[in-house]
Formats: structure tokens, sequence, C-alpha cells
């Protein structure tokens, strides 16, 4: 069989594939432990910039594999309880991700597939991007993906999905700013995971993995804490040496250096 998941370069991009394109990219034990590993080992990777999610075939992620969810109430309750579990370290790994994230999605992304797009930072999709959360039509809500979700759409808009399990085409995903931008194809879409990719790889390294940590954390603050945190975060940057590179090349007008965090 061949592996879950795929791990390639485009660059300073790394992309990790989905690579169950018969079963439809399912969100099983097996996927999710792949995934998990490939971020891993990207993140790590000084060379790499950001991390793009693509899958192979004609849906993104069909979601968790039914025929396993099926027979998680014969198991005991232990078992059923740490079934999940990479899927959720999934999550908080990109939560605590140091690189910036990318979702290319050219097909469906349903159930935790659509948790999976919609935990980067930039989801990029074709007009044949579906994203859907059905669990409520086969006994199930999506409970996992709530908390990235509730982040990346308006509260009404996700209940209405979450509800329904109605599908939303990627004009409307799109509109309601869950989808950053909508591609004609797949060349299209490559083309814009390079654009972002060359993008990230202009910024400072520190720059992003602390502000991504810090925005984190400051978008779940109430307002005036999140202001008075911002002001001690800030002496990361005041006090740290891309600041310094950054504005001296700014000022002489010349590609900053960055020192690639050790």
């Amino acid at each position: 069989m061949s592996d879950p998941v795929v791990a390639s370069r485009r660059g300073r991009l790394a992309v990790l594939t989905l690579n169950r394109p018969d079963e439809r990219n399912p969100l099983d034990s097996e996927m999710s432990a792949a995934l998990l590993a490939a971020m891993a080992e990207a993140m790590a990777d000084d060379g790499v910039r950001a991390v793009a999610i693509a899958a192979e075939g004609p849906a993104f992620c069909a979601g968790g594999d039914l025929r396993q969810m099926k027979l998680l109430a014969q198991q005991p309750a232990e078992q059923a309880y740490a079934w999940p579990e990479d899927i959720v370290a999934l999550h908080k790994a990109a939560l605590a991700a140091p690189k910036p994230m990318i979702a290319l999605v050219d097909g469906p992304a349903y159930a935790g597939g659509m948790g999976l797009a919609g935990m980067c930072d930039v989801l990029l999709a074709t007009d044949r991007a579906r994203f859907a959360m059905p669990e409520v039509r086969m006994g199930l809500f999506p409970m996992i993906i709530v908390a990235h979700l509730a982040r990346a759409l308006p509260r009404k808009l996700l209940l209405d999905l979450m509800l329904t399990g109605r599908p939303m085409d990627a004009a409307e995903a799109h509109h309601a700013g869950f989808v950053n931008r909508v591609c004609a194809g797949p060349e299209e879409l490559w083309a814009a995971a390079d654009e972002y990719a060359g993008w990230f790889a202009q910024t400072s390294p520190d720059a992003v993995r602390l502000g991504r940590r810090a925005f984190t954390l400051l978008a779940d603050l109430p307002a005036n804490q999140a202001l008075d945190a911002a002001q001690f975060l800030n002496l990361a940057f005041f006090l740290g040496s891309d600041l310094a590179e950054g504005a001296s090349a700014f000022l002489e007008k010349r590609p900053p250096s960055w020192v690639e965090p050790a």
C-alpha cells in the first residue's frame, strides 16, 4: 500500500499530499498519524518557510473513516476516547506551528477534512471545492473541528453548516472569509500557492514564528488584556536580531539577510 502522506518540496514550500485518492483521503488513524509526523518534520526543516497540505484525487479529504467509527461502540470507552488522538494532536500542532500553513483544496473537504483545511492560515480553493460537516446526518457532531472553525467562520454560518450538514461551495466560503482565494483550476491553484510561498520566504523567520504564537494568544483574550499582553510580547521583537536587520535592510534598500532559527 502506498504511503498515506507524500512529502515533497516546491522551493522553500513543503508540500504534504494526502495520498489515498481511491478512499477520498479519509482522516483515519493512519492518515492522521502520518500527517502529524510529516508536519513535524517539515516544521523542523530550516530550509522550509511554509507548509502546504494538498491531496491526490478528486476529493481533498472526506473526513473520518466511517468504517472505523462504526466499530467504536463495540470497543472499551478508553479505546473509543483515544481513537481521534492524532487528529486532536494535528490541530494542536497547527496552533503551535512556527511556520505558515496553506491548504490547497481542489474538491470536497468534508467533516474532519473541512477542519483540516480550516486549521491552515491560508486556504486556497478551486471552484470545484465544497465544504461541509454532514456529521449530524450520521448521528455525530463535528466536535474536534469546532476549535479551529469557530475562529475561521462567523458563528451563525458555522452553526448553520453544523446543524444542517449542507455543503458550502467555494464562492460562499470565499464570501464568508473562510477561503482566501478561489482559483479557476489546479494550475492556478498551484500558482497561488507558489505566490504565497514566495511572500512567506521574504519574511523574518522569527517574526513569523513568534508572531503566529502571539496572535493565537492575543486573539483569545479580552481586548484590554490583549493590549496589555501585546506590549510585553513586543519585547521579543524589539530585543531580537531580526528587527535590527530588517530595519537596516529597509533603510539601505537591500534584501534582508535573515538568520534561520537554530
